[in-house]
Parts: structure tokens; sequence; C-alpha cells
């Protein structure tokens, strides 16, 4: 019996192999310290990024000054609690998922089926890879004892390359942070790199890359048990025996408590991942310069996917950071965020850890080791590529609530917005001039919609355009953190005295619109109600403002200003609209700025846009994906 061979007698019930956890535990620390010295570098040069802590503490003092906003970070608006909080439940649910399939041995189960069914295997092994809570270095051990036992290359390749790009956890997390939408996209393209791995090593199998023994250095997998403890390769001696979980297995046969054994494991490895991309993602929004993000990740540069892959090759990113790492990204920017660069990001950055790049050198041929690197960094280039032309629409953040289910909605003539704040997320910006953008403040649970333009409300029985659900999706998103009783009773108020508004051809429309959610409706304008109060929002959850005829003198009075803004600390939903600038006409934004300034945007400028705007590609067929996959989960 061959080395190798003598190394699999044993059962492959194991599932993390090596010294991986230890040497991830040191990398993850020196990634914390590496962040805490970033931390009080900028503090030291800069002085915080809460402008509140600098107004209030001497620029001498520096150690309060860096607790001051290490406190903020952790703790404040956007940052590692709080972002945190918003993932915690999928974050638990996607540990409990990864329990029960460790529990039950599903992926080994699975895997014994891939040497059944030839070519077929290929897309059975890229299956089992996004269903497998492992990472490459976790993987590979697995792709070699598989490799000794005869499955071909092709479909361990297939398997190499799937399973660090998605799994349970990853799942739910991307589900969280990203949408479903985006949750489908990432699942799909999982699941296509690891058919194009196996495809294209199929293809090869003739080339060198069809015996075993043409495939491993010679030496390079010592005689011995790989469940010994004394086998000599600490890279691929199992500590299995080591864990909570399976310790506790050995001791018992009671499933329930081997389940929740087994679901620690997945707590304790999955958890600190999360914690770094979570941290990583706060770095990035709070002190990368916007003009980094916005070259690599915004629309500037066509080639921004080819320079994205290659920059990922030494980075080190696990499959379950990248969601938090994106979302902040997201923010960050002026502008939407590029769909093909962000998936090249989560597709390069884990199939190109360095840890497995280095046993792959070490252990397997030169020829196994490129062609694993050129299908990791064609296959994500071609794939990122693919998607941008095919899927996404380049001037729309992807599974953005606002846009959700929405095909297309009306364009027109209208003004620009200008982002101020970094609680403004920009929704639709066609030729990089933005339409529709939003505030979230979660400190305050306050939110905001700013639109630039009245189409989408003039127009929303437009047949061939979807208004009619953008306006639901506005209406449900502003009342979504729900504290408020009357949040389904919504005021509209226009500061017309005279022209600009087809007033019942309006009020039909929206009414319309909004009449299958529930919504209770009222109309004002500036002569029916020439001041806003107190006294008159009281009985609405949410004040929408169309804010036309306004000239270049300040509109709102100083009360009113005040009454809207307490009305949205309090919970209330707001929406401002503005027309766009004509000041041959004396149209202005004065007075939709005089309230949108408040919340970190301002209106200025013209733009014509098409008259329709197209939304969404392919939307309901990932949002039907995305369902599937998450009743799939489910079962499990």
């Amino acid at each position: 019996m061959s080395a190798v061979e003598t190394g699999i007698k044993t059962k492959q019930e194991c599932e993390v192999h090596g010294k991986g956890k230890k040497t991830a535990n040191r990398g993850l620390l020196v990634l914390l310290a590496i962040s805490f010295l970033i931390i009080a570098w900028r503090v030291w040069v800069y002085g915080p990024t809460n402008p509140l802590v600098t107004a209030k503490v001497s620029i001498g003092t520096y150690p309060f000054l860096l607790i001051s906003e290490l406190w903020d970070m952790v703790f404040g608006g956007g940052g590692i609690v709080p972002h945190f909080q918003d993932i915690m439940w999928y974050f638990l649910s996607g540990v409990l998922i990864a329990g029960f399939i460790r529990t039950f041995k599903l992926a080994i189960k699975l895997r014994n089926l891939l040497n059944r069914f030839g070519f077929a295997s290929i897309f059975i092994a890229a299956f089992v890879g996004i269903v497998t809570p492992l990472c490459a270095c976790g993987m590979l051990t697995i792709v070699i004892t598989l490799l000794v036992s005869g499955v071909p290359l092709s479909v361990a390749m297939a398997l190499l390359i799937s399973s660090p790009l998605m799994g349970p956890t990853a799942f739910l997390l991307t589900m969280a942070d990203l949408g479903p939408q985006w949750t489908a996209i990432r699942v799909i393209a999982a699941l296509s790199m690891g058919i194009f791995a196996g495809t294209i090593t199929h293809l090869l199998r003739h080339k060198g890359f069809d015996q075993v023994d043409s495939l491993f250095r010679e030496g390079s997998v010592p005689e011995g048990d790989f469940h010994d403890p004394a086998y000599p390769d600490e890279r691929l001696r199992c500590s299995c025996k080591e864990s909570f979980g399976n310790r506790v297995a050995a001791k018992t046969n009671n499933l329930f408590v081997i389940y929740w054994a087994k679901s620690a494991d997945v707590l304790l490895m999955v958890g600190k991942y999360v914690l770094i991309g979570i941290v990583i993602g706060a770095l990035v929004q709070r002190y990368m310069p916007i003009a980094w993000i916005g070259r690599l990740f915004g629309r500037k540069d066509p080639l921004n996917i080819v320079w994205i892959t290659f920059g990922t090759i030494p980075l080190f990113l696990h499959q379950i950071t990248l969601s938090a790492i994106l979302l902040n990204i997201k923010n960050s920017l002026n502008g939407t965020l590029d769909g093909g660069a962000a998936l090249a990001f989560m597709i390069g950055g884990p199939v190109t850890a360095i840890p497995c790049m280095v046993m792959l050198w070490t252990m397997f041929k030169k020829r196994v080791f490129f062609l694993y690197l050129f299908i990791a960094v064609f296959g994500t280039i071609f794939i990122a590529f693919l998607f941008r032309f095919f899927i996404f629409v380049p001037y729309v953040d992807t599974d953005n609530p606002l846009i959700r289910g929405v095909h297309s909605i009306s364009g027109g003539s209208s003004s620009i917005i200008n982002k101020l704040d970094k609680r403004v997320k920009v929704v639709m910006d066609p030729d990089n001039k933005t339409m529709i953008a939003v505030y979230d403040n979660e400190d305050y649970m306050t939110r905001v919609v700013f639109d630039a333009g009245f189409d989408r409300f003039l127009n929303a029985s437009n047949g061939n355009v979807d208004n009619y659900q953008y306006l639901r999706n506005t209406a449900n998103w502003l009342g979504g953190y729900g504290i408020l009783a009357k949040q389904k009773n919504i005021l509209i108020y226009n500061t017309f005295h005279q022209s600009g508004l087809a007033r019942k051809t309006f009020e039909k429309n929206i009414k319309a619109s909004l009449k299958a959610q529930n919504y209770a409706v009222d109309f004002y304008d500036r002569k029916e109600l020439p001041k806003i109060n107190k006294i008159t929002l009281e009985n609405y959850g949410q004040l929408w403002i169309l804010a036309g005829e306004s000239s270049s003198q300040p509109y709102f009075s100083s009360p009113e200003l005040k009454t809207i803004n307490n009305f949205t600390n309090d919970g209330g939903g707001l929406l401002i609209a503005a027309e766009s600038i004509d000041a041959k006409l004396n149209k202005w934004n004065t007075a939709a700025n005089q309230i949108a300034s408040r919340y970190g945007v301002r209106f200025s400028h013209s733009v014509k846009h098409n008259k329709e705007l197209h939304v969404a590609t392919m939307y309901h067929f990932f949002d039907q994906i995305s369902n599937t996959l998450g009743k799939i989960y489910k079962l499990f």
C-alpha cells in the first residue's frame, strides 16, 4: 500500500485538518494589531473622525482622543456593535445550520457521490462546495484524500474552488448585509466558478492531469495516517480530535448534545472572521480616501475588475468577512457600486488565500499549481465581466429596498443630488448624476428619501414603468423602524402656490399606488396649509414634501424646520422631492435644500434623463433563486 493510500485508511469524517486554526488566529491578531495602529496614527495626525469629540476635547489630550475614537468606532453609528446587531440573527442562524451539517455529516455523504456520475460529478462537487462550511485551506486536505482515492482532478478542482466562496453562514450574512438579490448573485457566481474550474480541468485531463502520480510532488505526502498525532507533516495532520464538538461526540451518542457542541465549534471558528470583517469594513469607511475607493469600486475605471482581482491575491479575505467589508465600501462611495468590481472582490480574495497557495505550491507539481492559479484569476475576471455586462445595471444600487421588484421607472427632468454625509447612500445615479438617495441614521432611527425630480410621482400610472412599486417601496422603507403606530398615515405636502402639479391627476396616482399597502394619504399645498407645525404632523408617521415653485429666498421658517427635524428624530419618515433648477424661470431648490441640507444632501443644477430608466435586468429571476436557496438552507 502506498504512502498516500495509508493516509486515507480512516474515515473521512474530519472536516478541518492541519494547524490552520492556530495560523489563522495569529493572522487575525496581526490584522487587529495593524487596525489599532492605523487608528492611533490617524488620530495622532488628523484627529478623531467624529467632529463632536474634536470640539469638546483639547488637541493636547491624545490618549483621551484615541479612546474616544475607539469608543465611537465600536459603539457609534455605523460602528462595530451596531453592525453586529444588524446581522446577529443571520449570523447565529448560519452557525446553527452549519452545526446541523457537521452533526449529521451531510457534506461528507454528498462527497461520497463525487466519483459516481462522470462529468456530472463536477456539478455535484460545485454544489457540495457551497454548502460545506470550509475555507480553501480546510478543503485542501479533503481534496487530497479524494484525489488519492480515485476522484478525478476536475471534480476535486470544482470542489476546491467553490468551497471558499460560499457557505451557510456566508449566505445568511450576505443576505443581512447586501440583500437577497446580491446573495443569489454570489451563490450563482460561486457555482459558476466551481463548474468553470471543473470543466477547464476536465478538458485538460490528458495534458498530465489524469493520474494521481502526475499531480503530487515526490515525497510531498509522507507515509502514515492523517489522524495520527505523530503524523510528520503538520499541514496535513488532522486536529479534529482536539475540537470541542468531537471530544463531546466521543463521550456521548446524544445527537442533541453533539449538535450544540458542534455549533459551538462553528461559533468560535466563524465568529472571529465576522469580527475582523466588520473591523476592516469600519476602517475602510472611516479612513480610506474616498478617491481610492471610488477609483476601484466606482464606475470610473473600466479595468477595475482586473486591478481588484490581482490586488486581492495577497490579501487574507475569508468568505464570511466579505459582505461586511463590501457594505462599508458601498456606503463610502459618492455614487453607486460597480457590481462587477464588487463580485471580483468577493471571488478573487477567498480562492487565492496565501496559506492555500503555499500548500498547493509545496505539495502539488507546478502544472497543478499554475492551473489552479489560472482558473482562480482568469475565472474571477471572466465571471465578473460577464455579470457586469448581463446582470448589473451600472447606475443602480443593486438590491436597494427602494427598487426591489422594480424593472424600470420614469426619468425626465431632474436636479442633481450632492452627497455631503457618509450616512447618505446613493440609489440611482444615471450618467453619474445622482437622482435618488437615502439617509439612514440608526442612532435616531431617522430615515429620509431624496428624489431629484417629480416624474416618478406625476407619472405613477405609466404602464411602461414601475413607478407604483417604487412609491410603495419608499413608503415601506420610510416606515421600516415602525416606532410610530401611525406610520401608515402619510401627509403629502407640495409647496406649489399655483402651477407645477396637475393636482387631481397627481393625487389619484399617489393614492392608487399606496392603496394596496393600506396607507392613508392626505394632500395639502402651501395655500391650504401655510405653515407646518407640531399639531399638523401629530397624526402622521410620514411627511412627503414635493418642493416646487421656490425662489432663491428662504422658504420655510426656522420653527417649521425645527418641527420637521423633531418629527424625524422621533421616528417619522421624510421624503424630499425637488424640481430641476431653471434660473430663467426663477425655479430654485431653496425650499428642498433648507430641509435636505440637515440630512447631508444638497440639490443643484439640472439634467435631462431618458423618459424611462432601466433598473433591473433579471431581478425576478435572482429573487426566485434567492428564495429557493433560503428554503434549502432552512431544510438543513
